[in-house]
């Protein structure tokens, strides 16, 4: 016999929901999950101090600490991790009944891995491109230094031609002129 449609989702929400780590978890709750659609059904989540794991059955739970209500695609994206509870409940696709909205942040709980391993892996994706983008960069300012340097160097024979010219008029000085004088020969006396 083939599975129906929401046998196949719960059976893959289970699978998922029961990685959750659930070691800072206090408390208990017990949410029930109203699966609209094509796949509607009924399934709840469980935890209670000592639990290792999620409980997760395939029908109502009467003594729920909340119920949700979506499709199975939006309850899906949420234990996945592809959306949040946030913007499920703003976009219209999930329904809190019973309880405060702010219990479906349970979603974060389900899907943290998955969903900060996405994060992560996005982040350092960027953070690479970032870097290859510097280092390609990096070499182009490199060059900008080098073509400031040699107008620096082209400065510097002048500098040193102005030092040299000094020079040029000391050796253009008399000292030879008074070296003719004495050469001279006084002229005898008679």
């Amino acid at each position: 016999m083939a599975k129906s449609a929401y046998e196949k989702v719960y059976e893959s929400l289970k699978k998922t929901i029961q990685k959750t780590d659930t070691s800072k978890f206090t408390g208990s709750f017990a949410f029930q999950f109203n699966v609209t659609g094509d796949a509607a059904g009924i399934f709840y989540v469980e935890f209670k101090e000592g639990y290792t794991r999620l409980a997760v059955e395939n029908f109502s739970y009467d003594d729920h600490t909340a119920i949700f209500e979506a499709d199975a695609e939006t309850f899906t994206a949420l234990v996945e991790g592809k959306t949040t509870a946030k913007a499920a409940l703003k976009a219209g696709k999930l329904a809190v009944i019973d309880n405060d909205p702010g219990c479906a942040d349970i979603f974060n709980a389900i899907a943290p891995k998955k969903a900060a391993a996405k994060k992560e892996t996005a982040a350092k994706k960027e953070t690479a491109a970032k870097k290859e983008t510097a280092a390609k960069k990096a070499p182009a300012k490199k060059a900008a230094p080098a073509k400031k340097a040699a107008p620096a160097k082209a400065e510097a024979p002048k500098a040193e031609v102005k030092a040299e010219a000094p020079k040029a008029e000391v050796k253009a000085e008399a000292p030879k002129a008074e070296a003719k004088k004495p050469g001279r020969k006084p002229a005898a006396k008679k």
